[in-house]
């Protein structure tokens, strides 16, 4: 079926007229709390939705175009109902159908809203992690409050955000957090929280299924507890992860093992996933180490480049005969994908964590929709309402208290040069897997203090990796 909408949406990209009608499908109906494109789609799978004088004109002919397509990619319209059926399906399909037809198909693909939005809904922590972005421990006084929160989310909502992943600080400390995250599934938003899991016990485990989340990411950075709790700076945070996962799983939710890999675990990430397997978990993503927040402090943490690439290629092979999805933030996994299948065939193109997986033989897709999603597939917001392209990345591009993450996402200079591939410099800008990778430019201003430098964790840089490393 992906394949089929893959080519669905190329088809709509490469005519013109389709393009034009599209747009006009770009609206905010302030009444039903629904984009244009999506309430004719909703009116395709025969569920009743108001129609203005646009949508009536324009519906018979969105309706010839999906028939059309159905029947030229042999998808029956059994099958394309059932997709459209799902709101947050629309929502992300009327996000990148809207996003093509406004800038055409570009590499990177450049959206016209992100469909990631990663909120630290807190400063708030009951952790004291040594490689923390956020620096987190304490509620800032300059949170957000409850209705700023909400009026942010509506505005998410009017933009076509298809989803929310609320982390911290230790987002479930937020007194106010089931509300607000009940708040945002109700907008049919794909609500997930990023979570350290010591505080979920069977009845939090029930609050946070009520409250419509979706997904619960979970950190786990050693198969040994002691190795997990040096990490984490309080004993016995392991065993209450671990309990916090199994509670999840118990109570129907979809459940990932998040790690990041540093020199101190590399060694046990195997078993981590054996421990992930053993669970039930549905996903585990390995997270690059990143210097940034207290992750500044902590150099010697980072793996070289050899290490990394041997720990990529490992968790990619693995991922083709496990039960659980591996996936891996460092934009390096998917060239390492496309490597893999070219030299053995077969396997599936493994994108980093937000992106997926598709069938192998889709390479093209690759350099549309892979490498580094900063400012460009995703944005992050801190406690405060401040805008960064990444939650690593400690450039402010924008203040919701005072302008609109519209206004931010569509006219932050930072913004559209994370979206220009042509900006980065040195041995990334000549390589041939820029548009497939980009490298981490988290990890190139961490170091540099300049994103468009180079990514020192990739292979293709050990040279400038142990060249930054002479000098501190």
């Amino acid at each position: 079926m992906e394949r089929k909408i893959v080519s669905f949406v190329n088809l709509l990209a490469r005519n013109w007229l389709s393009r034009r009608l599209i747009c006009k499908l770009d609206h905010f109906d302030e009444t039903t709390g629904e984009m244009r494109v999506e309430k004719v789609l909703k009116r395709y799978v025969g569920e009743s939705t108001s129609f203005d004088m646009t949508c009536r004109v324009y519906y018979p002919f969105v309706r010839r175009i999906v028939a059309y397509g159905g029947k030229r990619f042999e998808v029956s319209e059994e099958r394309m109902k059932e997709f459209f059926s799902d709101p947050i399906k629309r929502k992300g399909l009327g996000n990148v159908v809207l996003s093509i037809a406004k800038y055409g198909i570009t590499k990177p693909q450049k959206l016209r809203a992100p469909f990631l939005v990663v909120w630290d809904i807190t400063k708030a922590c009951n952790l004291k992690c040594k490689h923390c972005y956020s620096s987190s421990g304490r509620r800032s006084r300059d949170e957000l409050n409850t209705e700023d929160v909400k009026r942010i989310i509506d505005e998410m909502d009017r933009m076509g955000i298809v989803a929310i992943a609320f982390s911290g600080g230790e987002p479930l400390m937020r007194p106010d957090f089931y509300d607000i995250a009940a708040y945002a599934s109700r907008k049919n938003i794909y609500t997930a929280i990023a979570t350290n899991g010591t505080l979920i016990d069977k009845n939090v485990a029930k609050k946070v299924k009520k409250a419509g989340i979706r997904y619960v990411e979970i950190s786990i950075d050693g198969a040994d507890p002691a190795t997990h709790d040096s990490f984490r700076g309080v004993d016995g945070a392991w065993e209450k992860a671990v309990e916090g996962i199994k509670n999840c799983k118990n109570m129907g939710l979809m459940t990932a093992i998040a790690s990041t890999a540093t020199t101190s675990n590399i060694d046990e990430i195997g078993q981590i996933i054996d421990l992930a397997e053993d669970i039930g978990v549905d996903r585990f993503i390995e997270f690059n180490f990143i210097p940034t927040g207290r992750g500044r402090f902590s150099l010697e943490a980072d793996l070289s480049p050899t290490q990394r690439e041997g720990l990529l290629k490992y968790l990619y092979e693995r991922s083709q005969t496990s039960p659980v999805e591996i996936f891996s933030t460092a934009p390096q996994y998917a060239r390492i994908a496309i490597q893999t299948i070219h030299k053995h065939g077969g396997g599936n193109l493994s994108f980093t964590f937000y992106g997926g997986h598709v069938e192998g033989d889709l390479f093209e897709i690759a350099e549309f929709i892979s490498g580094c999603g900063a400012g460009r597939l995703y944005c992050a917001v801190t406690s405060s309402g401040k805008v960064k392209p990444c939650v690593f990345m400690p450039i402010v591009v924008g203040n919701l208290r005072k302008e609109s993450l519209y206004d931010v996402w569509n006219n932050s200079q930072e913004l559209k040069d994370l979206r220009d591939r042509s900006k980065i410099r040195g041995r990334c800008a000549q390589c041939t897997y820029k548009y497939v990778c980009g490298g981490c430019r988290s990890r190139a201003y961490g170091y540099y203090g300049d994103m468009e430098e180079v990514d020192t964790g990739c292979i293709y840089n050990d040279n400038a990796y142990k060249e930054i490393m002479n000098k501190n």
